[in-house]
């Protein structure tokens, strides 16, 4: 979502509980003009006033950033002991695809420990003069 896509959610949650811009910007300890450049998108919010946003709407901040996505909760037990591969591959992740990113997540991984293992070996080259 980018900051567009926030300032307009952010927006129809304002005017859906009929609320001003001075009274939200006020919660936020900003202007009223600052608060408009955010919500039409000029400026993004920031991360603290996201977390303030969504605590003053009653949401939680992933339901406020992705409230057009489906959200896994970790906590939550309805997926009936699927995890979040099985939660990604319901939402359109192929088995392709999930195939080529594991093999590189294996090739990265492989080209750190060798990577750890040269500076290993420079620091103790190193620690000898």
């Amino acid at each position: 979502m980018n900051k567009k896509e926030i300032a307009m959610r952010i927006k129809a949650l304002r005017e859906g509980r009929h609320l001003h811009q001075k009274e939200v910007a006020a919660v936020l300890g900003i202007s009223p003009s600052a608060y408009c450049d955010r919500e039409n998108g000029h400026t993004a919010f920031t991360a603290m006033e996201l977390d303030k946003l969504a605590e003053y709407h009653g949401t939680t901040l992933d339901e406020l950033l992705h409230a057009d996505k489906a959200i896994l909760h970790m906590h939550d037990h309805s997926s009936q002991g699927y995890n979040a591969y099985h939660m990604q591959h319901q939402h359109g992740i192929g088995e392709e695809t999930m195939k080529h990113f594991l093999a590189a997540l294996a090739a990265n991984t492989k080209a750190l420990e060798q990577l750890a293992e040269q500076q290993g070996r420079m620091v103790e080259l190193l620690a000898k003069r």
